[in-house]
């Protein structure tokens, strides 16, 4: 993939970097009426920082992190489904695991991570030289562009390779680690190995250019902790995921059972990164409650109801599924996603403290430190589960209930996807599923797991052959 560099456009009153991004050479340099010169962008702090809302515009519209991605990455998998009827036909192939190459839902979180990817490293290359700009104010605008762009390339490379853990030297997503021109050579499909040192190295850089901030809709030091405990707990990096863990979670008070029932469409005292939308944004529609939310919008998820059955009588948690017959008669609705007041007005909570717990515990248990383990489960559980004790197991009856507990935890916020994947798990599906499936890692059919590559880069990518496609497609 090949960036373009043209103007910057004025969108919204806020200046958005103006980069196509394509494989074609023969891309068509129009320059907008209301442009500036991207060399003009850097010049001034205000304009630079125009530029990077613009870029967290494209990193949170609905195909990335927005709503798409984090919708597939529980479509894909066996909680949570699509409803087999009046679901506006939207998803279908994804829960049916039968994308091709050329389906909307490959090209497009390709193409708009790629396109979030090169804007963060237009300013990455740019922000220390912007002449009025403080020290401070230079270190953060790239710290927050490397968080950006490391984000985005681990979403995509759990998308489209396969998982690290199943082989560091396979074949991964692109490195677009630089600014190209149109006479540069394309990007090659990188290693995972050769990925996941871009992000790591992102990571720590953006730590310590980053102070932590208060206004949560921005990366800071904690949420480029909390993605790089994710991006170890990928790795199989246990000590350095726990350890990245705790520091992300580190004085921030988790939701109370009453916030869990509040606190799911706007940020909350564990929120650690959130990205919001209003119903003037494009995403009134394209919205987690407008999918989730029984009425108003498409309202078309539902839980599977062996998932639903898991959570003890207990649980404050199965209140968030619903039996309505006059909504549906035959499977669970999920209550766990609102609208605030109005339809596409929430926020969507991409990162919180309870997440880094479960990597604290899920590690502490790899590592064979059990008692560490039990307490940091314990203190999801206890705030939901009345009259919990205190897990006693040990080796991988640990592990699996703290599996379990991720599953029940975090439903509908965008992990089982790549759990299954990165622990190389079978993907089983029963009950109520329209769709069944039961294959294992061994199996020939974990190839579904991984989407295609999308047919439009391997046509225009020179470094990228039709042999190179991801397998089974």
């Amino acid at each position: 993939m090949k960036v373009y560099i043209n103007k910057i456009s004025v969108l919204a009153l806020s200046l958005v970097l103006g980069i196509a991004t394509s494989c074609s050479k023969d891309f068509l340099d129009t320059t907008p009426s209301n442009s500036l010169p991207t060399e003009d962008v850097f010049k001034s702090i205000v304009t630079a920082e125009s530029a990077l809302i613009g870029n967290y515009d494209i990193f949170s519209a609905y195909v990335l992190d927005g709503m798409w991605t984090t919708l597939m990455s529980d479509i894909v998998g066996e909680d949570i489904m699509i409803n087999s009827v009046d679901n506006w036909n939207w998803f279908v192939p994804v829960y049916q695991l039968e994308v091709l190459p050329n389906y909307q839902y490959v090209e497009d979180p390709w193409s708009a991570g790629y396109k979030a990817i090169f804007d963060a490293n237009n300013i990455i290359e740019n922000a220390q030289s912007i002449p009025d700009a403080t020290q401070e104010e230079k270190d953060n605008l790239e710290g927050q562009s490397r968080v950006i762009r490391a984000f985005t390339m681990l979403r995509l490379a759990q998308m489209y390779a396969p998982s690290y853990s199943s082989g560091s030297d396979q074949l991964s997503i692109l490195n677009a680690n630089k600014l190209v021109s149109v006479n540069d050579e394309d990007f090659p499909r990188a290693t995972n190995d050769e990925v996941y040192k871009q992000i790591v190295s992102d990571l720590l850089s953006a730590i310590d250019l980053l102070e932590e901030g208060n206004d949560k809709g921005f990366f800071d030091r904690r949420s480029a902790r909390a993605v790089l405990a994710r991006t170890y707990l990928d790795m199989h990096e246990w000590e350095k995921a726990r350890d990245m863990a705790k520091l992300a979670h580190e004085g921030l008070e988790l939701m109370n059972i009453n916030d869990m029932f509040a606190g799911f469409f706007s940020r909350n005292s564990e929120t650690i990164f959130t990205v919001a939308y209003t119903p003037e944004d494009n995403n009134i529609y394209m919205s987690l409650p407008s999918f989730y939310w029984p009425v108003y919008g498409y309202s078309s998820m539902r839980a599977n109801d062996d998932f639903v059955s898991v959570f003890s009588t207990s649980d404050a948690r199965k209140s968030f599924f619903l039996m309505e017959e006059e909504i549906d008669a035959d499977r669970n609705l999920i209550l766990k996603f609102a609208h605030n007041n109005s339809v596409g007005n929430a926020e969507k909570i991409s990162i919180r403290a309870s997440e880094m717990y479960l990597i604290e515990s899920e590690c502490e248990a790899e590592l064979g430190n059990y008692p560490d383990a039990q307490e940091a489960l314990y203190l999801i559980q206890s705030r939901s589960i009345a009259g919990v004790s205190k897990s006693t197991k040990v080796g991988q009856d640990l592990i699996d209930e703290i599996l379990l507990e991720r599953r029940k935890e975090l439903f509908g916020e965008g992990f089982r996807w790549n759990d299954i994947k990165r622990r190389s798990l079978p993907f089983v599906r029963t009950g109520d599923h329209w769709v069944d499936f039961n294959f294992g890692s061994n199996d020939n059919d974990y190839y579904r797991l991984t989407f295609p590559l999308p047919q439009s880069e391997i046509d225009a990518n020179s470094k990228i052959s039709q042999s190179e496609q991801n397998i089974g497609y």
